[in-house]
């Protein structure tokens, strides 16, 4: 081989070692993981707001949805949303006593003890009937559109037990197909179906005495929600007030002998971003009087009238305990350490308890400085039972 092509080989072979500098260069950089970034509060003081009394195991995996409960046999029923499952818990015994499993994805339950039935919407399109007896289906409403109908999911709901009419939203995910469906429980039968002109009717409370249902609407449109009343009576979408301070509304709790609407906002539109916002609205004025921080991913609102207390619950670990000091000025009483994506629960006045259910998850056990290397332990699903503490 002469001078020349030796002297060109060596170009190639130094060209070559380059590129695969670079190349390995790249492919580690692609390998690194990603910057650990806290998406939750710091934790705050907390002392006498509630104290564990007891813990109850759970069948489930995957998300929880809401609850609701029958008081004289002391039972709360769990929607077991991942499991697609209705779960039975005895208060008394402190134990699961019956799974239900259901075809489609449960939401919102509520049991109404004139009837002895548990009403539950599933993400099939429809609505169903479970007996507080034998927990077993006994009736099954479609909703619009049809069981199984695409691009209509039933979400959130409220339920007015004097009229028993179970009130549905529809997410529609991206269309402004979303609606407000109208199921009357005593005839088990749809009666109505309220166009929402978006797809997130998420944040729903049925004001009976009124004759308004309040729905917080998810969707954002310039920057900005919106709650939109309904007239009960009319079935009509009558006003719109904005959120102003507190943009995608997914739950609503109320205080109606002051006239103050609740509404509990997850900034972000997801489960883990902390803090999230209770936005208090003027029913008379439709007026946003207070925006206040509060725990991420809300789900639940409970409103106590006899201590003046709010209990927020969300996904980032603990519940909020608000206090209505007068009706235009709440504060943080501080928070109650729960579970890893425990948004779901049950205040139940009655008892002075809180449930709150925490589903199946893991726990990193190296410090976060160490994100991504390390061991992992498994918490099971389990049901926290707290009582108020004066």
């Amino acid at each position: 081989m002469g001078e020349t092509a030796r002297g060109e080989m060596k170009k190639w072979l130094a060209l070559l070692v380059v590129f695969s500098l670079f190349f390995v260069s790249k492919a580690q950089g692609q390998q690194q993981s990603k910057p650990y970034v806290n998406k939750q509060s710091p934790m705050v003081h907390m002392s006498g707001l509630l104290r564990l009394v007891e813990t109850i195991p759970l069948p489930t995996e995957g998300y929880i949805d809401h609850c609701s409960y029958d008081l004289k046999n002391q039972r709360l029923f769990i929607s077991g949303e991942n499991n697609r499952e209705l779960v039975v818990v005895d208060l008394k015994a402190g134990k699961v006593i019956h799974e239900t499993k259901l075809g489609g994805t449960p939401r919102k339950p509520f049991f109404n003890p004139a009837t002895n039935e548990i009403w539950l919407d599933l993400g099939d399109n429809t609505a169903v009937a479970l007996s507080g007896t034998t927990f077993e289906v006994i009736k099954t409403v479609a909703l619009t559109g049809g069981k199984g109908a695409a691009n209509r999911d039933p979400d959130n709901a409220a339920f007015d037990p004097v009229k028993g009419l179970y009130y549905v939203g529809i997410v529609t995910n991206g269309t402004k197909e979303g609606s407000i469906e109208i199921v009357d429980t005593r005839a088990a039968k749809l009666v109505g179906s309220i166009k929402m002109d978006g797809s997130d009717p998420a944040g729903i409370i049925v004001d009976p005495a009124a004759n308004r249902l309040y729905v917080g609407m998810g969707d954002v449109v310039n920057g900005e929600s919106v709650v939109k009343v309904i007239d009960t009576a009319k079935r009509a979408i009558v006003a719109e007030w904005p959120i102003t301070g507190g943009p995608q509304p997914h739950v609503g709790g109320l205080d109606p002998a002051h006239h103050r609407l609740f509404m509990g906002s997850r900034l972000g539109g997801g489960h883990s971003v902390d803090p999230g916002k209770l936005v208090v609205i003027n029913t008379d004025t439709g007026k946003v009087v207070q925006a206040l921080d509060a725990v991420g991913g809300a789900d639940e609102i409970f409103y106590d009238g006899p201590s003046a207390r709010i209990y927020f619950s969300g996904t980032t670990g603990t519940l909020a305990v608000f206090h209505e000091d007068d009706p235009d000025h709440l504060r943080l009483l501080g928070k109650v350490p729960t579970g890893a994506i425990a948004k779901s629960g049950m205040w139940i006045p009655e008892l002075k308890r809180y449930y709150s259910a925490v589903p199946k998850h893991l726990v990193q056990l190296m410090p976060t400085t160490q994100y991504g290397v390390g061991d992992w332990i498994t918490e099971e699903a389990h049901l926290m039972v707290f009582e108020e503490a004066p």
